[in-house]
């Protein structure tokens, strides 16, 4: 038998696959840092009249101009707060004595595009050029937003903008610090999200981002699933709908709704043909049987995810890990997490927290194997 410490502290399957259970890193993150500033929120509160099954456009044309003075004052505010976030970057370039000019590649590229995720092997290096990119992108999705200031889509591109930042190990800030550059990164996607949807009420991808930065960094699950509600009536057949209100459910206890749910996100990636929505789809209903301690069920889709997509260390390591407390396979458990470990490591990515356990797991299962 493993040893309950390093089991995550003795606690029982239901409280290791509870601490990374239907989020990201970061929404753990968020968990450990606790709530973040109380971000107000600038609803186009005129917005949820719209949705008919085949609305008339006059009155749509008329209703946005009515909103136009709305959505300037809006903008107003976002970009302020999109200054104060780009100061935090142009502060921190500043302090490591970089100069401001504009990468090759930034300037080749007419086109916004979202700056990947640094790889951590040289931190200051990649640091920099994030940082960089970063500066260039959000300038040049400003510009067209001045521009073409009734573009929903331009609002949307900025907002996850805004939101990749917040993604990132933000700026190598100390903690504080780092806490308020977040809260300003969100408070700017939020705006943008906001006027977004007053100029397009069936823009999807901003009630969905928007309902993900109310769930998994404001914490405010009832509010996420208000923001939800408008999409049953025009995006009803997008798996990410289902796949976020199950989380959500599933994390307020309402079990049998969230597999629901979830069996219902499976079976539209599935008849969509969307890869990467039906990974997701796996891993989470994966965690879900591993909630209930139902881990042969909890493996078998954790290995329908990898077959999706190998390349992805998330499903190794928990496949590991719910094979380790099964005691059904410990060479295949060690095996998936040692893969995993790999993976993270190669891609940069992956928690110190997830890191440290996957390899006193790893080694303890090599050290039973091996006696």
């Amino acid at each position: 038998m493993l040893r309950p410490s390093l089991l995550l502290s003795g606690s029982a399957l239901l409280g290791v696959l509870s601490l990374f259970l239907m989020g990201s890193e970061w929404s753990w993150l968020a968990r450990r840092q606790g709530s973040l500033a109380q971000l107000p929120l600038q609803v186009g509160a005129a917005s949820f009249g719209l949705f008919e099954d085949e609305p008339d456009p006059t009155p749509l044309l008329i209703h946005q101009a009515q909103l136009q003075e709305q959505v300037e004052q809006l903008e107003q505010r976002s970009r302020l707060h999109q200054q104060q976030a780009h100061q935090i970057l142009a502060d921190r370039v500043d302090r490591q004595g970089i100069p401001h000019r504009t990468p090759i590649a930034a300037r080749s590229s007419p086109a916004p595009t979202l700056p990947a995720r640094p790889r951590r092997q040289d931190p200051t290096l990649s640091h920099v050029a994030s940082t960089l990119v970063a500066r260039n992108s959000l300038a040049r999705l400003t510009e067209q937003i001045a521009q073409e200031p009734g573009n929903a889509q331009l609002y949307l591109q900025r907002a996850q903008h805004f939101w990749s930042q917040s993604q990132e190990d933000p700026f190598a800030l100390p903690q504080l610090e780092r806490a308020s550059a977040i809260a300003q990164l969100l408070q700017a996607a939020l705006r943008d999200l906001n006027i977004a949807i007053v100029l397009d009420p069936y823009l999807k991808e901003a009630y969905l981002l928007k309902s993900k930065i109310e769930y998994e960094r404001l914490q405010k699950p009832d509010l996420a699933l208000a923001t939800l509600s408008p999409l049953d009536r025009f995006a009803y057949r997008d798996p990410q709908l289902h796949l976020l209100r199950s989380r959500i459910w599933a994390e307020q206890g309402h079990l049998e709704s969230a597999f629901d749910v979830a069996h219902l996100a499976i079976e539209l990636a599935q008849q969509n043909q969307n890869k990467a929505d039906l990974f997701e789809a796996y891993v989470h209903r994966g965690l879900m049987w591993g909630n209930i301690c139902e881990l042969s069920l909890a493996i078998q889709d954790f290995g329908r995810a990898i077959e999706l997509l190998p390349d992805r260390a998330e499903p190794y390591y928990y496949r590991g890990i719910a094979a380790a407390y099964a005691g059904s396979d410990l060479q295949q458990a060690a095996a998936d997490l040692g893969r995993a470990l790999v993976l993270w490591r190669a891609s940069g990515t992956g928690s110190p927290a997830r890191l440290e356990h996957a390899e006193a797991i790893r080694m303890q299962l090599w050290q039973q194997l091996h006696h």
